[in-house]
């Protein structure tokens, strides 16, 4: 069992001022190959980083891209990775078969490297999803239920995507795009009015059952979104994903929730003294790689919250800046305002929000582009 003390950064390395106080106990251990994901039914998806050093500087680039990835079952079949623009690397596995193992293969600049062979673990599905918010001011927080049964793991991990609606506070009838003078319609997707926003968790979200009578969880707070939050504005959709583990895997998964916890940083995780994974370097055993990657199937569950129910959404106050007319200033979007004037482009140009784009998912169940 190998100990080590070293910063975990992949992309997003948004909280470095965070852990500035923070003291390491060992020095010298960046460059350490760390591998996030695990192989489940449908898509599993994986990325590869290289710890740095606390006392390193964090640039945000640690995320490897130029690996060769597949994941091998035992008898022989294997699934080759893409990687997608995210940096990421896909694998469609389909579904697991339980009575053979799987485990992931990589070679990275000329080196191989291998997990361990696992059979699937079984997931229990997830019996209710759903909010709840108790007062004006208070956050809506996000339940979910599930019941294990005698047969399956008492340790689970969540994970969830979320996909929202959101309308800029004024619509602009024209503006400049590319210096050019352009008609805003609301008919067609020629407009700033409406956007979607997409994001995922980020934290680890664990729990276990084990010490409990029955192998359940009764409405488990995943997570809270503020009731001033734009996701909230006009339709919100999470999915959550539920995966039920090894107690290896748990034990894993843990110690990165601690570290995150001692350093209050999502993205730079600090993995104390512990297992560091499954993950071994058959070209140099020595090697140190730091990473578990479970075997287990996957199930899931969705969910609306409309900002029409139960007075979810409580919108902050609205600082947009309106122009006279005639004061064009910096080629400002033109919007009807009592007369014709002119307003900043946060306020008419949805794009210019968290995370918000023109591409609306295929299945949104809204009719305007």
């Amino acid at each position: 069992m190998k100990r080590l003390l070293s910063l975990l950064s992949f992309c997003l390395v948004l909280v470095v001022s965070c852990i500035s106080d923070f003291t390491p106990e060992v020095k010298g251990t960046s460059g350490i190959l760390v591998v996030d994901g695990m192989i489940t039914n449908g898509e599993s998806v994986f990325r590869l980083g290289r710890s740095v050093s606390v006392t390193d500087t964090l640039f945000g680039n640690e995320l490897i891209t130029n690996a060769s990835m597949s994941v091998e079952r035992s008898d022989g079949v294997s699934w080759e990775a893409k990687t997608e623009k995210d940096g990421y690397y896909h694998i469609w596995v389909g579904e697991l078969d339980p009575d053979l193992a799987y485990r992931l293969n990589f070679t990275l600049d000329g080196k191989q490297y291998q997990s361990s062979f696992l059979k699937p673990m079984l997931t229990a599905e997830i019996t209710s999803l759903s909010y709840r918010k108790d007062g004006i001011g208070k956050p809506v927080g996000i339940y979910l239920s599930c019941d294990g049964g005698a047969n399956t793991s008492v340790y689970y991990r969540w994970s969830y995507l979320e996909n929202w609606e959101l309308h800029t506070s004024l619509f602009a009838k024209q503006g400049y795009v590319n210096g050019k003078l352009t008609d805003f319609d609301l008919r067609t997707a020629n407009n700033r009015y409406y956007c979607w926003g997409r994001d995922s968790s980020k934290a680890l979200l664990l729990e276990t059952t084990k010490g409990l009578l029955e192998n359940r969880v009764e409405q488990k707070r995943l997570y809270e979104l503020p009731c001033s939050d734009e996701k909230l504005s006009i339709l919100y959709h999470v999915e959550v994903s539920q995966t039920q583990l090894r107690e290896d895997a748990y034990d894993y998964y843990r110690c990165m929730q601690d570290a995150v916890e001692r350093t209050g940083g999502l993205f730079n995780l600090v993995m104390s003294a512990g297992d560091n994974g499954n993950i071994v370097c058959l070209s140099d055993p020595k090697e140190i790689v730091i990473g578990y990657v479970e075997v287990t199937n996957t199930t899931k569950k969705s969910m609306y919250i409309s900002s029409v129910s139960r007075d979810i959404y409580e919108p902050p106050m609205d600082y947009c800046w309106i122009r006279e007319k005639g004061d064009q200033g910096m080629q400002l979007p033109w919007v009807d305002y009592y007369e014709k004037t002119y307003a900043t482009w946060n306020c008419v140009d949805c794009r210019e929000h968290y995370n918000a784009t023109k591409n609306k998912p295929s299945w949104w169940p809204t009719d305007h582009l």
